[in-house]
């Protein structure tokens, strides 16, 4: 059985005391640009995709990284995303350089009657956690440029945001995330987490070996001051800027509107046709109750049209003007 995270487990002497660190460290300097956040005096900039040019960047980004590295294949819409993405609650970031190039991004995805997307392989070490009474995020596509300007920038305000947006305005107890094996040292020796999960190889990364590491959100804080923790000694803000930081994120937050729905899941990719029964039910129920009649796309969630029967825009808004495919 896995060991759930906690301070007494924590090796003390794996980080730099806060009595050793440098007391000219930057302090970076934040404020509100654009519907974004930008941080360390405009290295990095984190935005919400918020709306379908942003996803469709995230989405993008993550797809060239992963395909460069060999986690995916070639596909014809060049997108990575999975069924997890369409909940209401998740909230993807992407981060910005200095010059304005989107260098990184990080998807948080909430536990729901649907689970998580490492229930595939972990369901187990996942179930103890909820037994537990943890309240479970997932961290999955993020990934970020290394031939970016300031990487180690983007890569620190990605994750702050998330752990700030997990922790203070939702409320969650823990972080999981899949990474590779080489990768498990940077993410339990500087961040904390805790492999729970066993080396298993994965499908949805091309097959590549992948580890469960856990993460108590709450541990960062406590130990902050003690402890070189990553990206907390690079972003010492207090617990009222913290806050406001998470807010601003929960304002910029959107739900997948229809029209995101059908040009990500419907359109351009299988994910809604290859997605379960289960999966299927609970999204239909979701936005059947939402009112909206985005060229009708709630109807093709509603009958569950597969990608084939679906048309362009205008068929859907008036569906007694034409025969959509011998369908009237």
């Amino acid at each position: 059985m896995p060991k759930l995270s906690n301070v007494e487990e924590v090796n003390s002497n794996s980080f730099e005391s806060a009595e050793n660190r440098s007391l000219t460290s930057e302090v970076p300097y934040i404020h509100e640009v654009k519907k974004g956040i930008q941080f360390f005096g405009g290295n990095c900039t984190v935005r919400v995709a918020n709306q379908l040019e942003l996803r469709q960047k995230a989405y993008k980004l993550i797809y060239n990284l992963y395909l460069k590295s060999g986690l995916t294949k070639k596909t014809s819409s060049e997108l990575w995303l999975s069924i997890f993405d369409a909940l209401p609650e998740t909230t993807t970031l992407i981060a910005e350089d200095e010059n304005g190039q989107i260098a990184g991004a990080l998807t948080v995805i909430f536990d729901s009657p649907i689970g998580l997307p490492a229930d595939e392989i972990y369901k187990t070490e996942i179930d103890e956690l909820r037994h537990a009474n943890r309240q479970v995020c997932e961290i999955v596509s993020f990934s970020i440029n290394r031939e970016a300007i300031s990487a180690t920038k983007i890569l620190a305000g990605l994750f702050y945001c998330s752990w700030l947006f997990a922790l203070r305005i939702k409320n969650y107890t823990d972080f999981i995330i899949t990474v590779h094996p080489h990768h498990k040292k940077l993410y339990c020796r500087r961040i904390l987490f805790n492999e729970i999960g066993p080396e298993k190889n994965y499908a949805k990364v091309n097959g590549a070996p992948a580890v469960l590491l856990n993460l108590s959100l709450k541990l960062p804080s406590i130990l902050k001051h003690k402890q070189r923790i990553f990206p907390l000694y690079m972003l010492d803000y207090s617990e009222r800027e913290e806050l406001d930081i998470a807010k601003r994120i929960q304002d910029l937050h959107r739900p997948v509107s229809d029209e995101e729905f059908y040009t990500f899941f419907i359109e351009k990719t299988n994910v809604w046709e290859m997605a379960n029964m289960a999966q299927k039910e609970y999204l239909k129920a979701i936005y059947d109750g939402r009112g909206t009649d985005h060229f009708s796309i709630s109807r093709a969630l509603a009958k569950g049209i597969s990608k084939k029967f679906q048309d362009d825009e205008s068929e859907y808004q008036n569906p007694e003007a034409k025969t959509i495919k011998g369908r009237t």
